[in-house]
């Protein structure tokens, strides 16, 4: 009853009345990584690759040597593979002794030729190989990299997702694993192997750190940490910066760490402590959190080229007392950038009138001094911006909080009454309005959500459903904040900027137009409004900087879907970049969104607007996207492939049209003919035999002899790859494949192709096909250039290629290798 790899004697021997059992685990062998399903505690199974140096590397091997084996699934193309290769190349040169690493790339579109490459490079000494494509979901995982730690007793004990591009958790898990006392444990996060790093610095007393940075000007009482945990709080410790007497957060290049300052200081109402600071570190990762009296007021991070200081103004006391102003500077566990530390001076007290840089601060809408009685905002409507403001119509913006715990409920969220059913009032239930503006909060960098007229609305029925007292009619504003401007004129930003299309960017004519991505936002991206000044075609191009690329979308004021980029303009291929096109009325407001195709990439997409024509007629792809699936009249059955985009229908005169459908006499109306791209680049066929030059390409690889099959093709590729030598072929193939090598050489039926016995059901119809070769134009409008108009029998000959290639007996599916003009104008 033991679970596979676990070995059992044949029987064990009684001494008295006990019997001893001793249970030893080992590789399982002769099974498949391919298909097989392995968890966190599972004994791994035994493989061979072929590392890029042609030697060949065995699991059991490595675990006969050395004390470990770390897997690490990657692929050439992923960031986070590529930025976390230099910290495990590292450090394995300190551990190769102790531990094995191994490198495997299971990505279908990397060939053992680019694997080759990409760690030439990279310059990594560890072993890196290919291995079956579907070997890392063997572990339950889709996302790259994964790291899985195999153990001296070959028990996985660590599957661990996601880029670590820090030396530290490397080093952790090499370690715990070779450790001399090492006893077996399984590890759900390399977080439970990270250890923390006791400091090494001691922090100076309050005299010394006060005639530092506020020279005895006032009272100040500097305190550590402590309570729980406090051995790993890191010390603020004195230094210089540019000639300056300053503190520093000590924590420099410890990953995971953090240190704090705690600041005791006596105000009177209207004062305001502040203090210079100079950051140095990782953007948006390692940041300095601001606290005032356990109340987070403002986190700051990146990395300040110009090491110019700047100020912050943390505290202005609503009343006489003593306020704790403390400074936490968290290190996550990425990289180390700049000098990898924040630097304090200037620590003074001001009148709130005197504080000389832009300062917002979180106040509430509802205070009381007994927790019983509650003092309210006044709250004013202001229809130019559509928000309700505090103190006037052109006061701090009033933001709701529905996202944490608030005074209005410490122990359940706006969203979480909303989720369990509690916002339901006449029966009408209102998940879904406050879902909406949930999502603003959640996406915004504070967490809130500016109240309009909606919201307003929302709150006031969550005020009538769960009000603590029915007299008081403005208990919502429990809920609510806003920020307290000092140091300026101008009001606290919105904080659910672009994020809906009442809150949107505006976009203009020209080039002057951008997006800044500083978080990850879900659903995908801001939105800009455009109102045409006059109706007709406009094309919106980005340019940015990105290795993934962007996507672009328009919405309506509704956020309802108008258009999606799908790289369907024949004349227009711009590698990574989104060219919509789109006919727009005058004065009709348009929500542009363009987003970076990794949600977690940060940065500028610029992009452009210009009007191309009054109207006019596009030359687009007929099918644009990949298949999909239709479905029941539920949305849940998936009974057909479909190819998608437009309808098409053979006319009289023998040619195909798009199909506009009847008008309202009955009679067909017909759109544009319909073309196919021989010269065109097409994506839609697996690799070797992808082609960059269209249908031309597929007539040169023998595409259209039907009586070889796909597999048949892919086996003749190979070969010619290796000079038509059957023996170097299946040598390449065993490389290739490794442990897959005998069930896909059935699959393929490789020793039949070999000896020249092929498996389509069709004929030869290379010669069919190249007669199209002079319809081809070559004259004329310039985006038909390379295109044949499509007849019954080209459509045949495409058709049984797309069946061949792709999908079986997908109606139509030949659309995809074609293109159409689409009208784009005023309808009708």
């Amino acid at each position: 009853g033991l679970p596979r790899g676990y070995q059992v004697e044949p029987y064990y021997s009684f001494v008295g009345g006990a019997c001893l059992i001793s249970v030893k685990s080992a590789l399982v062998a002769g099974e498949s990584l391919s298909g097989a399903s392995l968890k966190l505690g599972d004994v791994m199974y035994a493989f061979t690759v072929t590392t890029t140096d042609g030697t060949q590397f065995t699991l059991s091997e490595a675990l006969k040597e050395k004390k470990m084996v770390l897997l690490n699934f990657w692929y050439s193309t992923c960031g986070p593979c590529v930025n976390e290769f230099p910290f495990i190349n590292d450090a394995y040169e300190m551990y190769k002794d102790k531990v094995e690493v191994i490198a495997l790339n299971s990505y279908a579109p990397d060939s053992d030729i680019a694997v080759k490459q990409f760690k030439e490079s990279m310059q990594l000494t560890m072993p890196m190989a290919k291995c079956g494509n579907n070997w890392l979901s063997t572990f339950g995982s889709s996302g790259y990299p994964t790291s899985i730690v195999v153990d001296r007793y070959g028990v996985i004990c660590l599957i661990e997702t996601g880029g670590m591009p820090s030396l530290r958790p490397f080093v952790s898990i090499f370690d715990t694993f070779t450790s001399d006392d090492y006893q077996q444990k399984l590890y759900t996060s390399v977080n439970d192997l990270v250890t923390a790093v006791k400091p090494t610095f001691t922090m100076p007393s309050t005299e010394e750190i006060s005639a530092v940075i506020n020279n005895g000007s006032f009272n100040v009482t500097y305190k550590p940490e402590t309570g729980d945990g406090a051995e790993y709080s890191w010390p603020f410790v004195i230094t210089e910066k540019n000639g300056q007497m300053c503190i520093k957060a000590s924590n420099q290049q410890i990953e995971s760490s953090y240190a704090i300052l705690y600041a005791e200081v006596e105000l009177k109402k209207g004062q305001a402590v502040g203090f210079d600071y100079l950051i140095s570190s990782e953007k948006g990762a390692d940041i300095l959190h601001v606290i005032v009296n356990d109340e987070a007021i403002n986190s700051i991070s990146g990395w300040n080229t110009n090491e110019k200081w700047d100020t912050c103004y943390p505290c202005v006391a609503e009343a006489d007392g003593v306020y704790e102003i403390a400074l936490c500077y968290i290190k996550d566990e990425s990289t180390n950038e700049g000098d990898d530390t924040v630097y304090i001076k200037n620590m003074r007290i001001v009148d709130a009138k005197n504080i000389n840089a832009p300062t917002y601060l979180p106040r509430q809408a509802a205070t009381t001094a007994d927790g019983f009685e509650y003092t309210y905002a006044d709250i004013y409507y202001n229809s130019n911006d559509g928000y309700y403001h505090v103190g006037s119509k052109n006061g701090p913006l009033l933001l709701a909080n529905l996202m944490s715990y608030t005074q209005f409920s410490e122990e359940e969220t706006v969203w979480e009454m909303a989720y369990s059913g509690k916002l339901t009032l006449d029966g009408h239930n209102y998940l879904e309005e406050i879902t909406e503006y949930c999502n603003y909060a959640s996406n915004s960098l504070y967490g809130v959500c500016t109240v309009n007229k909606g919201l307003y609305d929302l709150l006031q029925i969550i005020d009538t459903l769960l009000g603590f007292d029915e007299a008081d009619t403005k208990e919502w504003l429990k809920l609510c904040t806003y920020y307290q401007a000092y140091g300026t004129s101008a009001q606290f930003a919105d904080p659910i900027k672009g994020l809906a299309p009442f809150s949107a960017y505006e976009a203009k004519l020209g080039s002057n137009n951008y997006f800044y991505y500083d978080r990850i936002i879900m659903p995908r991206g801001l939105l800009a409004k455009f109102v045409p000044a006059k109706s007709g075609v406009y094309r919106i191009t980005s340019t940015n900087s990105s290795n993934d690329g962007v996507q672009g979308w328009i919405f309506d004021e509704n956020h309802t879907l108008l258009y999606e980029y799908e790289a369907d303009e024949r004349m227009v291929q711009i590698d990574g970049e989104v060219s919509m096109l789109y006919y727009m009325e005058a004065g009709k407001a348009y929500y542009i969104d363009i987003a970076f195709w990794n949600p977690y990439e940060v940065g500028y997409v610029y992009y452009n607007i210009e009007f191309v024509a009054s109207q006019m007629d596009a030359f687009l792809l007929c099918s644009p996207g990949p298949f999909t699936y239709d479905t029941d009249a539920t949305g849940e059955a998936m009974y057909d492939i479909i190819t998608g985009g437009i309808s098409v229908i053979l006319g009289s005169d023998g040619y195909y049209y798009h199909d506009l459908g009847k008008d309202a006499n009955g009679n067909q109306l017909y759109g544009s003919k319909i073309y196919a791209d021989f010269y065109g680049l097409t994506s839609i066929f697996d690799t070797p035999i992808a082609t960059n030059n269209g249908v031309m390409g597929l007539i040169e690889k023998g595409a259209f002899d039907f009586s070889k099959t796909e597999e048949d093709m892919q086996i003749l590729a190979y070969l010619k790859l290796n000079n038509n030598d059957p023996e170097a072929t299946r040598q390449y193939l065993r490389n290739l494949w490794a442990e897959d090598y005998d069930a896909n050489a059935q699959i393929y039926q490789l020793e039949e192709v070999l000896k020249g016995r092929y498996h389509g059901k069709g004929e030869d119809l290379t010669k069919e096909i190249s007669a199209y070769l002079n319809q081809i134009i070559k004259t004329g409008s310039e985006e038909k250039i390379g295109c044949v108009v499509m007849t019954k029998d080209l459509a045949d000959l495409l058709q049984k290629l797309m069946d061949k290639f792709t999908f079986e007996n997908v109606e139509n599916s030949w659309t995809k290798l074609c293109y159409y003009y689409k009208h784009l104008g005023p309808k009708g």
